[in-house]
């Protein structure tokens, strides 16, 4: 992996966990404090998920492969399999941040 692309992957986290803060902020201000029971673990699996998706989805073929196969590949991921995780990743993410969009509950 060459340097830029790490600068470039480090960058999107650190982005991404200063959106999340905001969000949560955002939460706590406006006290809907039940949304921080869904908006904490789904931000917490969507961030790593992105950063780490093509270890997971390899990892994913390698233990498929293990179980299913007589023998086994060597988990390499393929194109449509990595870009349903990202789109996957993105939807749970913006989800997340969508909660803290929500006006505050009447109770």
């Amino acid at each position: 992996m060459s340097k830029d692309k790490k600068s470039k992957d480090r960058n999107l986290v650190v982005c991404l966990i200063v959106t999340a803060l905001i969000g949560m902020i955002a939460i706590v201000v406006k006290e809907n404090y039940v949304f921080l029971l869904y908006y904490i673990p789904v931000v917490s699996v969507a961030i790593p998920g992105l950063y780490f998706n093509y270890g997971l989805c390899k990892w994913g073929n390698r233990w498929h492969a293990r179980w299913n196969e007589k023998n086994p590949c060597d988990g390499e991921p393929s194109d449509f399999r990595l870009t349903m995780s990202k789109i996957g990743e993105w939807f749970l993410f913006v989800l997340a941040l969508g909660s803290a969009l929500m006006p505050s509950l009447p109770f």
